[in-house]
């Protein structure tokens, strides 16, 4: 029980509740000893009275803010249920964590959702590293179990257990998964793909729906995977236990039978599968697949399924032994579609119809006699003194006998697929030097009905639970045996009572056996015996009797107490089946082997098998000496909640399970003893407030030895060690509540004297501002008094200046109106006379006017009657006119006269009007002109818009259009030198199987490396006739590979962990790597540069001439050259001596000389045959290099291959494409494995430089090479020498060094250095989102300076240009995300708008990641994550899920073409070491 001084007010404790099973509340006072009530406050508020009756009832005390969401749970200061489970929930729902440590054991809860977390990028992120310093995963217990076993060469094995639905099998899968990769052979045979191809199979046949999970295991395994001495798999073997045969002929409602019988109805319409007579309507069609009304499980495809069952197959057997099998299982199917009938008068008897079809295709189907199979169903045979009687059977009885026989065909049937599997699997390559097992076993279950089978399941978890407990009792006292403590035994509750009464002598399973033996043995007997011998003869307090039932008992497990009926456990446990059935099975007449190999191994079966509870206690029994024999690594499966809902927890669920699994049995096992546990270092560092006198870490042991006893009186509480101190439980927390007083006492001291401070300040100042605002008062009076002396002066004189202006003023406004007055009076005199004079003129003018009026109306009354009388006059005589007119119209030559005169009117007045119109014409069509110039003015602007948009347009849809082909022609160069990279693996492939195949032949008991071959050509080392299809890119001869493969650089990261990098130098094999690149990159470029004039021609093959400024080899010198120039003396090997003293490019321009006056003296053949030698010496020279890892080597051969081909593009008259496509993809090969040396070197000193190293002293609080370990993890490696940037720069100096030596292009380098940067950023972004202690503001500030330190190394070699430094921006985001505010919605902004180039889910999870180290800092909030994200949403859609970048990913290299100088056989410096003096200039 904690200290009872930290119940005090504000404390934060746990009290039990009903549906949530534990809520927080806080203490509202202190509490005193001997008080019989707290009071406290719940989470939501309310007041509550806790009532107890000692201070043993006191609620459990919760744990200090520091350790909220701690990834280990044995970390935690108080260890109880309530801590556990919060832990486990603020993991899971808070940070999106499924995985939580417990000690040796891992926690693993279903999230019941896909997440990102299990790809290749994350094992290899996880492969070779400590487990304490990733974040717990799956991953990280397969890493320590293979590291385990590589250091230490003893077993493993991986303990996954759970109940159903939890995720066992997916576990399980992940680790075989991480073993494959990580565990490959050198050059990846197929004992990987069959190790994973036996997951398919065994899901099929084992696995089934259920209530609780749609792909529920109903079987137990182990795989043990075998390991050679280099750590690759060699071979694998698997055991099964307890298959739920009763499953074959009934499933529960919602509940369906195995995937297997679904998939072949699936797939009933293939051609190949229409012999299996399936029916229309399977597999509804079938009794013993429709029981359980479930014919589809949402969200698969049982046809799909099936196709990779088949696939699996495959790779594991033989292709025709999948339709026996099949051919078998429809078998079983149709056997259950029997229609048994009762006859009889009590339905005592019963029959099968003749007709029968299904009996019929189950006949058929096993080639037996239908009539036999018939009547054996139906009669059972007795021995009866010495006779045998044949006895009809009831109908209940026959088809009691049917579904045995069914249970038994597919039980056998499941061994035998076992026995299959095991042998595909088992090594052929020698015994295996050691192995790791992986148990995927079902956990403690306890339903509402128990049979047999839960019985047989909580008594296998009942051995493990014991297994367990041992075995962490004894890793914790390995822990203080290693410390020297002085320790008590530790007292834990073990099992061995419960574990007793079920296999001891007179237990469950002796009676149970017995009661099997006894001719009328049945159910009801068999539990009389148990209360007879368990509740009255000698009561077992494990055992028990129910009150409303005799025919169940309880048992008391270690985790639940269970009811089981006893209905129905002597036939499942005899498990027979009749002999005559067996025989009718054994008479079968269908040729085929599988079916009667089957039929021997159930003879076999029949003899050696008595009772399953037997058998089973013996392969239990068998299993845990395997796993006492190993160092076991155990996962619980947890399931958070029966809905299949993701991300949802029950917390009721959860504790039940939690207590069932064992990690509360391990919380129990750890508080006993001393489960908080710092080392002197993390002690100081952390304590070192409380601690008294001088302080120093190298005086740290002695100052804690010292405080400590001051600071916990009670010395039970506390032990020291070598090298950590150790603490009781609640110890811990107590430090804590000491060093926040110990900080708040400071606090407030440092606040008195900083307050006195600043008031003696502010008096200083307040005391200077009164004596400097007196003076300056003093003056203002005086200046005020002198002011207003001068301005009476001044008053005086404005006072009569004024008055003089207003007696002025008053004298012209009296002057002003009388003026005034006078000229308003006399104007107004003025204007009445004019009145009088207007009035008079007026009465004149209108008398004037009237007049003038009235003699006009006369004159025009007067003028109307004349002119109407005229009218009358004229109209009269116009009559006239007309008549006459009419008269003489009827007259031809009157008609003339008149038509003459008037054509000549009209011709003068068409005339006139011409005129007229010609001018008006005129004026339109200047008019017109005007308009159409402005017209064209305007369209010809409107046209030269129109272009320069039209110029715009096209020249965007060129570049968009270039842009578009230069990504598609990226991406084709990208995948053609993947399938070099792949091609030049397999080839490398085959030549070490052909070696190993010689080695095999002279040493038999050698093993090989692979099973597998590949039908490609052998190298030959004399040179071969050049033709094109010999040089193609995929048909060339075999190119060596210089790549070795991602599982040898896990595992070399793996073996080789105390691996340091050194400085490159002639000394080490990089040298050989270095040379052989030169060669190979001068002789590509050679192949393409201009000729000197003497050279630069050359004669037609049928007509040779001389030509000068060559080199000439003679045929027999051809071998001396290649061998001096290329290989070494004795082997394929490059002359590192002489090298790299050697001009840029020099072989390479002898080669080319030499070639060129082959080919212009007409010899073609000769100048082939050089040219074949070379590239063959040159691919030998770099297979030789890639074996070593010599990058020195590689450097000088890339060189010379480039400089080759750029010399020979269109110089030689021989056919080139080939030669140049070979020599290109050399080169290519030859960059490639120059940069899988560089990466595998600074592989493993990436992250302790980058991410772990101290390169600004003082400023991580904590170190993390003394960070805490967890328990059962290996102690880290100390002594070792600390890797700095300065470790990084040196590598790539040393590369660069070496690449500006050879003169190669910048944008070569810039390219090579690009993938490098990648490989780093991406590496040390992987490692800092898995680990929690980087994560932190001071480690931020580390990392900041470390790439700054890279990005100045790049920018001063001129690097940046190729996108080196482009490739660092993801890891600076991510250390500014880590050094940035996270408080606000403004500061969850401004990370969204600064992290770019960071996925969402990778934000979200340094967030989670992120720890303060230290009292400033604080954690970021859950509702501060949840902002991020929802800004984060409109990121993320469309994007796959990305929480690891892809360390794998290459860069395609693009080899830029330039001319190098003119060659000249004179130029040429030719030292005396190449031995090349038989060369003849020419």
């Amino acid at each position: 029980m904690a200290t009872l001084e930290l119940y005090s007010k504000g404390a934060s404790v746990w009290i039990p509740d009903p549906d949530a099973v534990w809520v927080s509340a806080q203490l509202l006072q202190d509490y005193s000893h001997g008080e019989k009530h707290l009071l406290l406050q719940l989470s939501d508020g309310k007041v509550s009275l806790e009532i107890m009756s000692s201070p043993t009832g006191l609620p459990p005390l919760g744990n200090p803010d520091i350790l909220e969401g701690e990834n280990d749970l044995t970390a935690l200061s108080f260890l109880h249920e309530p801590a556990v489970l919060h832990n486990l929930r603020v993991r899971f729902l808070g940070y999106s964590s499924i995985y939580t440590y417990c000690g040796i054991v891992l926690v693993a809860i279903n999230p019941y959702e896909q997440l990102p977390i299990y790809g290749e990028e994350v094992i290899d992120a996880y492969s070779g590293q400590d487990m304490a310093d990733m974040e717990p995963h799956i991953f990280s217990v397969a890493e320590e179990a293979y590291r385990t076993m590589t250091r230490e060469e003893k077993n493993q094995s991986i303990i996954i257990s759970g109940e159903s639905g939890s995720g066992k099998t997916v576990s399980a899968k992940f680790t075989m998964r991480y073993f494959a990769v990580v565990g490959g052979a050198t050059q990846q045979t197929s004992v990987e793909e069959r190790v994973l191809a036996s997951n398919p199979i065994m899901e099929s046949i084992g696995n089934a729906k259920t209530t609780r999970n749609d792909n529920s295991s109903r079987f137990g395994k182990y795989i043990e995977i075998g390991f050679g001495r280099k750590g690759d798999i060699i071979g694998a073997n698997m055991r099964t236990y307890l298959l739920e045969k009763s499953r074959v002929v009934f499933q529960a409602s919602a509940e369906r039978n195995y995937h297997i019988f679904y998939q072949l109805c699936a797939s009933r319409e293939l051609p190949e599968m229409r012999s299996l007579r399936l029916g229309e309507n399977a597999p509804e069609h079938f009794r013993y697949t429709k029981q359980g009304g479930e014919m589809q499980i949402p969200g698969t495809d049982d046809l799909s399924d099936l196709e990779r069952t088949r696939n699996a197959f495959t790779v594991l057997s033989r292709p025709d032994q999948q339709m026996e099998l099949f051919r078998i299982l429809s078998a079983v199917l149709h056997l259950g579609n029997v229609n048994i009938q009762a006859s009889g008068r009590n339905s005592d008897r019963s029959y099968i119809d003749p007709g029968d079809r299904s009996l019929a295709v189950f006949s058929k189907l096993l080639g037996v006699e239908g009539p036999q199979m018939a009547h054996w169903l139906c009669h059972r045979r007795l021995a009866v003194g010495g006779e045998m009687l044949v006895k009809p059977m009831s109908g209940q009885q026959a088809v009691e006998a049917r579904d045995a026989l069914a249970k038994h065909i597919y039980g056998q049937l499941f061994t035998w697929t076992v026995q299959r599997l095991n042998s595909a699997l088992r090594t052929q390559r020698g015994q295996a030097k050691s192995f790791i097992g992986v148990l995927d076993i079902y956990g403690f279950e306890t339903f509402d009905r128990n049979s047999f089978e839960q019985f047989c399941i909580n008594y296998a978890n009942e051995k493990l639970q014991q297994q367990f407990n041992r075995h962490v009792f004894h890793l914790e006292q390995e822990e203080y045996i290693r410390e020297e403590l002085a320790w008590s035994r530790i007292e834990f509750s073990d099992n061995q009572q419960c574990i007793s009464l079920i296999e001891g002598h007179l237990g469950l399973f002796d009676l149970l056996d017995e009661e099997c033996r006894m001719p009328k043995g049945s159910d009801e007997s068999w539990v009389r015996k148990l209360y007879d011998q368990h509740l009255n003869s000698e009561p077992h307090p494990h055992f028990q009797k129910p009150r409303m039932s005799n025919s169940s008992f309880i048992v008391l497990h270690f985790a639940d107490m269970v009811q089981y009926e006893c209905n129905g456990f002597l036939d499942k446990n005899r498990d027979t089946v009749f002999e005559e059935l067996i025989n009718v099975l054994k008479a079968s007449q269908v040729d085929l082997c599988y079916i009667s190999k089957l039929i021997s191994f159930l003879c076999d079966w029949e003899i050696t098998n008595l009772c399953l509870c037997g058998s089973f206690r013996q392969s239990l029994q068998l299993l845990m000496d395997t796993l006492n024999s190993t160092t076991p690594h155990y996962v619980r499966c947890i399931k958070p909640n029966d809905l299949k809902q993701p991300f949802m927890f029950d917390p009721r669920r959860t504790v039940q399970q939690l207590r069932a699994c064992g990690v509360l049995e391990t919380i129990r096992i750890s508080a006993a003893g001393y489960p908080s546990r710092w080392t002197y270092e993390e002690f100081f560092s952390r304590y070192r407030v409380l601690l008294q006198g001088p302080q120093s870490e190298e005086q740290a042991q002695a100052s804690i030895r010292k405080a400590l006893p001051q600071l916990i009186p009670d010395p039970d509480q506390y032990c020291f060690g070598k090298t950590k101190v150790f603490f009781r439980a609640g110890q811990v927390a107590l430090l804590e509540k000491l060093r926040a007083e110990r900080l708040h006492v400071a606090a407030v001291i440092i606040q008195s004297r900083v307050r006195g401070w600043m008031a003696r300040i502010r008096y200083t100042r307040i005391l200077w501002a009164a004596v400097t605002i007196q003076r300056y008062w003093r003056g203002a009076l005086a200046r005020r008094l002198a002011l207003t002396l001068r301005h009476t002066k001044a008053a005086i004189v404005i006072q009569k200046t004024y008055r003089m202006v207003v007696v002025r003023q008053l004298f012209l406004m009296i002057r002003q109106a009388t003026i005034t007055i006078q000229a308003f009076t006399r104007g107004t005199l003025a204007r009445r006379r004019y009145r009088q004079l207007v009035a008079e003129c007026a009465a004149v003018l209108l008398q004037a006017r009237v007049r003038g009026w009235l003699a006009r109306q006369a004159y025009r009354r007067v003028h109307a009657a004349v002119v109407f009388m005229q009218c009358c006059w004229r109209r009269r005589a116009a009559r006239r006119e007309l008549l006459k007119l009419k008269t003489e119209a009827r007259s031809v030559e009157k008609y003339r006269e008149l038509n003459k005169g008037m054509e000549v009117k009209v011709m003068q007045l068409q005339l006139r009007a011409d005129q007229e119109v010609g001018g008006e014409f005129q004026m339109d069509l200047i008019l017109e002109q005007d308009s159409l110039y402005k017209e064209r003015e305007d369209l010809s602007a409107r046209l030269l818009d129109q272009e320069k948009t039209q110029e715009e347009c096209v020249h965007e849809a060129v570049s968009q259009a270039s842009a578009a082909l230069r990504a598609e022609l990226d991406e084709e160069r990208r995948k053609y030198q993947g399938l070099l990279r792949e091609f030049t693996r397999l080839e490398q492939r085959y030549d070490n199987l052909r070696e190993m195949s010689l080695l095999t032949e002279v040493q038999p008991h050698r093993r090989t490396d692979s099973t597998q071959s590949l039908s490609l050509e052998p190298l030959s080392p004399s040179p071969t006739p050049l033709s094109p299809q010999s040089l193609t890119p995929l048909s060339i001869s075999p190119f060596p590979s210089g790549f070795p493969s991602p599982e040898e650089v896990r595992r070399d990261s793996v073996i080789s962990l105390d691996r340091r990098a050194s400085v490159w130098s002639t000394e080490t094999p990089l040298i050989f790597a270095y040379v052989l690149f030169y060669v190979v990159s001068n002789y590509f470029s050679v192949l393409t540069s201009p000729l000197s004039p003497d050279t630069s021609s050359c004669p037609s093959p049928t007509k040779p001439a001389t030509v000068t400024g060559l080199l000439e080899c003679r045929k027999r010198d051809e071998a001396k050259l290649i061998k001096n120039l290329i290989t070494g003396e004795t082997e394929p090997y490059i002359r590192v001596d002489s090298a790299l003293s050697l001009p840029p490019g020099l072989p390479a321009s002898v080669l080319f000389l030499c070639v060129r006056q082959a080919d212009c003296s007409g010899d073609q053949t000769r100048a082939r045959s050089l040219c074949s030698a070379a590239v063959t010496a040159m691919k030998a020279a770099l297979k030789v290099t890639s074996g070593f890892e010599p990058a020195w080597s590689t450097i000088w051969l890339w060189s010379n291959i480039k400089r080759a081909v750029h010399v020979m593009s269109g110089r030689l008259s021989l056919t080139e494409n080939d030669l140049i496509r070979a020599l290109s993809d050399l080169c290519i090969q030859a960059y490639q494995q120059l940069l899988s040396i560089t990466e595998k070197r600074l592989q493993n000193i990436i992250v302790p430089a980058l991410l772990e190293s101290e390169t600004i002293p003082g400023l991580s609080a904590v170190k993390l090479g003394t960070s805490r370990k967890r328990a059962g993890s290996d102690p880290r490696n100390v002594g070792c020498d600390v890797l700095t940037m300065a470790s990084v720069l040196r590598e790539l100096g040393a590369l660069h060094t070496a690449l500006s030596r050879q003169a190669l292009p910048p944008t070569l380098m810039e390219q090579a250095f690009h993938q490098l940067t990648y490989l780093i950023s991406a590496t040390a972004l992987n490692s800092l989102l898995l680990r929690k202690d980087i994560c932190c503001w001071s480690r931020g500030m580390q990392i900041r300076y470390n790439v700054s330190l890279l990005e100045e190394w790049l920018r001063s070699r001129g690097l940046q240009a190729g996108g080196a430094v482009g490739t660092l921006e993801p890891l600076i985001q991510a250390v500014q995300l880590l050094q940035a505010a996270k408080k606000t919605d403004a500061d969850a902004g401004a990370l969204v708008q600064t992290c770019t180039t960071l996925s969402s889910q990778q934000i979200v999870k340094i967030l989670t990641l992120y720890t303060p180290h230290s009292d400033l800092d604080e954690r970021v909030t859950l509702n501060f994550i949840r902002t991020v994200q929802g800004l984060l949403k409109g990121r993320s859609e469309g994007q796959p899920p990305q929480l690891l970048m892809d360390v794998r990913r290459v860069f395609p290299v693009t080899f830029p073409y330039l001319p190098p100088a003119v060659l000249h056989a004179e130029q040429l410096v030719i030292p005396d070491s190449l031995k090349i003096s038989f060369l003849h200039r020419a």
